[in-house]
């Protein structure tokens, strides 16, 4: 069945996703809806990745591009040092450290041999300076690869804005599709597709977050930027096109049922406040909402609001439990530092 719910989650997942007082992650111990796919590990073990000998570092969060073809975040160890973003952006070449550090059905972006000349965070703005061989990449992945490039380097707190530059000097555009490289951000998506029956001048970004899977039947978080008419409540777009998943065509899945019922949802002082209907707990015989599902609405309300949490509620009872996590949704839902963390 397309875009059936992939059925289990495994502990890299969501694993820096918190409740207040709860850290979610290890291994989930919960029961699907309806069979698994016959292809699905019930019993997987966290995905196993192989790691460069490096200095300890920091988890940072960098992009790269699944055989699926997507542009996807995965959080892997940068070495220590001054120049971190440098580094990050290295670790997303082909033949670099970072290839070794990924899980199956996962590769760098940029082409083999390209050198980061420089790389200056100004007041907001990060200027990334590329030797000439960046402009090796295939034609169809151009708007990918500034996707990729842009998408990593904003996860920085003090990055809002991505200048490319090569062998010195600004470049205007790329030069095979003639894609715009200067004053790149956020607002120009990834993944991007386009609703159905949308006038583009009338449009607005969302940025939904569904499910991929690996070779090895390993999940992950996929975000889609889908243009939708234009309207002031984002986040009740944006949960409106979450419940609708992805493409019938797409190899992506949702965790979300498309029978869920949006009661209600606002934007209260500091967080996003979303009341839906109990379709949200029917992942378990017992009534628990699912890790992705709840994972999926988080990032998803999050990434196109600009807060930091969730306040989740069904038919206005706040007592939801989540399966495999201790406690319930009382508190909100704190947007995890990082997506698709690394297995350590």
């Amino acid at each position: 069945m397309p875009n059936s719910l992939i059925k289990r989650s495994f502990a890299w997942l969501i694993l820096p996703l918190m409740l207040t007082g709860c850290t979610w992650g290890g291994k989930p111990a919960s029961q699907a809806i309806d069979p698994p796919p016959t292809n699905a590990k019930l019993d997987a073990e966290p995905v196993v990745v192989k790691r460069a000998e490096v200095k300890k570092g920091r988890g940072t969060e960098l992009y790269f591009l699944t055989d699926a073809g997507y542009v996807v975040p995965y959080t892997v160890e940068v070495p220590a040092g001054k120049e971190v973003a440098k580094a990050a952006i290295r670790l997303m070449v082909k033949g670099e450290a970072g290839e070794q550090m990924l899980p199956a059905g996962f590769e760098p972006i940029l082409p083999k041999n390209t050198k980061i000349k420089a790389l200056n965070i100004e007041d907001g703005t990060a200027t990334v300076d590329f030797s000439k061989e960046f402009l090796n990449y295939p034609a169809d992945l151009e708007e990918k690869v500034l996707s990729a490039v842009t998408w990593t380097l904003t996860g920085f707190p003090k990055v809002k804005e991505v200048n490319i530059w090569v062998e010195g000097k600004p470049l205007a555009e790329m030069p095979k599709k003639k894609t715009p490289a200067l004053h790149l951000t956020r607002n120009r998506g990834i993944n991007l597709e386009r609703a159905e029956g949308i006038d583009i001048s009338n449009s607005m970004p969302v940025t939904l977050y569904f499910l991929g899977q690996t070779p090895d039947n390993q999940v992950y978080y996929v975000p889609v930027t889908r243009m939708v008419k234009r309207t002031e409540n984002v986040a009740q777009a944006t949960l409106s096109e979450l419940i609708k998943g992805p493409r019938q065509q797409s190899s992506l899945s949702s965790a979300i049922d498309q029978t869920l019922q949006v009661n209600k949802v606002s934007v209260n002082k500091n967080m996003v406040v979303a009341d839906v209907g109990e379709q949200l707990l029917q992942y378990s015989a017992d009534h628990r909402a699912s890790k992705d599902a709840v994972g999926s609405l988080v990032l998803s309300l999050t990434e196109n609001t600009g807060l930091k949490q969730v306040k989740l509620t069904v038919n206005g009872k706040q007592n939801v439990s989540v399966s495999g996590i201790a406690g319930d949704l009382t508190k909100p839902v704190m947007r995890p530092e990082k997506i698709n963390p690394q297995s350590l």
